[in-house]
């Protein structure tokens, strides 16, 4: 195996142990009272949102890459769609299978543990395929991109999600800035290694023209992108708003990037994407009804 196998493999250990030890947290993200709840639920809105735009026919087989505590497939398939859900987690399956039985609808979803970077399903299975709030947590995220692509029908779609690098909130923070990363990494290589700070994984803000790129490369086609979510806000790492103010800003701000105001439109915490992929090996070139500027929102 080559080092570089092994270096992502080894990453994708640390966060599938991370995630496991965080299950309780995911499973009620969504009914908390905090910024980043309230940037979780509007992102799922806005997902299913999409997902509805498309039409699919009940029926219609989609795959969701890294299904967390399962509120995204557990919707699709109350909609009618055949739904088979993975997570390297297995906390996270287990949440996804208790969430279906719950809901009544074990018949039209199905949950595994998967590996991202190795699908275990033939080529173009599925007319959808979602990973929300996945990419950011790869080491090698054009990798598992490809993998999404290779099992996506052609003509079916792919959405999702990856941090974006250029979000208001760390734009607007001196320790969070981009321009600081390198020194970040730094210290926190230096503070593991002495013992004084635990290792662990963070997801990796990158920005939308690597996803777009990575998208490309798959064969892909962009038809839909947007970022989303804005907050909390801090100052030097520190929260500066309580957390009733912080979502009422991000809502307000959300308002103003869904109008795609610019500034906002292009610096949501979340960069949404979704793309098409390529009924032929020939290239294909994505007209501007189909890609709307960052940040124009149509669900």
């Amino acid at each position: 195996m080559q080092k570089s196998t092994v270096s992502y493999r080894q990453q994708q250990e640390k966060v599938n142990a991370h995630f496991q030890a965080q299950s309780s947290y995911w499973k009620q993200i969504y009914a908390r009272n905090t910024v980043y709840a309230a940037i979780y639920r509007a992102r799922q809105t806005r997902a299913l949102a999409w997902i509805d735009d498309l039409a699919l026919a009940p029926g219609s087989r989609v795959l969701e890459v890294g299904c967390g505590a399962g509120f995204i497939s557990v919707a699709l398939a109350q909609r009618g769609l055949r739904v088979h859900a993975i997570d390297s987690a297995e906390m996270m399956v287990e949440l996804t299978r208790q969430h279906a039985v719950e809901s009544g609808i074990t018949e039209l979803l199905t949950v595994d543990v998967g590996d991202v970077y190795a699908l275990a399903f033939e080529d173009d299975s599925f007319d959808l395929v979602i990973a929300l709030g996945v990419t950011s947590w790869l080491a090698q995220p054009e990798l598992a991109i490809q993998e999404m692509a290779r099992v996506t029908m052609p003509g079916g779609r792919v959405l999702l999600t990856n941090g974006n690098q250029v979000r208001l909130n760390n734009l607007l923070d001196p320790w969070l800035n981009p321009a600081l990363a390198p020194l970040r990494r730094s210290i926190k290589d230096i503070l593991e290694r002495v013992g004084i700070l635990n290792p662990s994984p963070e997801p990796a803000v990158r920005n939308r023209r690597f996803i777009d790129e990575a998208l490309a490369s798959a064969r892909l086609i962009k038809t839909r992108g947007m970022t989303l979510g804005f907050g909390p806000f801090t100052f030097l790492h520190h929260k500066v708003l309580p957390e009733r103010l912080g979502i009422a800003l991000h809502d307000q701000l959300q308002h103003l990037a869904d109008r795609n105001v610019p500034l906002f439109s292009s610096t949501g915490m979340s960069y949404l994407v979704l793309a098409r992929k390529s009924s032929s090996p020939s290239s294909e070139q994505t007209t501007s009804a189909e890609q709307p500027a960052y940040g124009a929102a149509k669900g």
